[in-house]
């Protein structure tokens, strides 16, 4: 029997000009944005602002919350499932270094989504509008 993994983020869009921060991990080709796992009994918010203390070093606001984004992928003999709780936000410092060693930060325009390899992948086509929708769903999981 496969393992299964079952991962609850929070994450953010923050936006500088028409750039969106993105990040990238050692080992990984994904991008994604900045943000992290939501702790058993921690609200997403709370999360979100938490991990971008701990990964940035900054402080940053929640303005809205945007929607959720399920999405799955195998890695070796796992398969692993998320809900992405994304929000826009805003932070106190627009100079990016990374806190943590395994992980880069930079900025990108929606145009390099797609060699980027954003994840989950339908995040590229609603950062793509130019104003975001009161409220978004979509998912990768199959439907049978």
């Amino acid at each position: 029997m496969k393992k299964k993994e079952f991962h609850r983020l929070a994450c953010a869009v923050i936006r500088k000009g028409d750039s969106i921060l993105l990040a990238k991990a050692d080992g990984w080709q994904n991008s994604f944005l900045p943000g992290g796992h939501v702790e058993i009994g921690e609200g997403a918010e709370s999360a979100l602002l938490r991990e971008l203390q701990e990964e940035l070093g900054v402080k940053g606001k929640v303005v809205r919350f945007l929607g959720d984004f399920e999405h799955s992928w195998q890695h070796e003999a796992t398969t692993h499932f998320e809900l992405t709780h994304v929000f826009e936000a805003v932070i106190d410092d627009m100079q990016i270094e990374s806190q943590e060693p395994h992980l880069r930060f930079f900025w990108a325009k929606p145009e390099e989504f797609d060699q980027l390899d954003l994840q989950p992948y339908p995040l590229i086509e609603v950062l793509r509008e130019k104003q975001l929708p009161a409220s978004i769903w979509r998912s990768t999981y199959q439907t049978n």
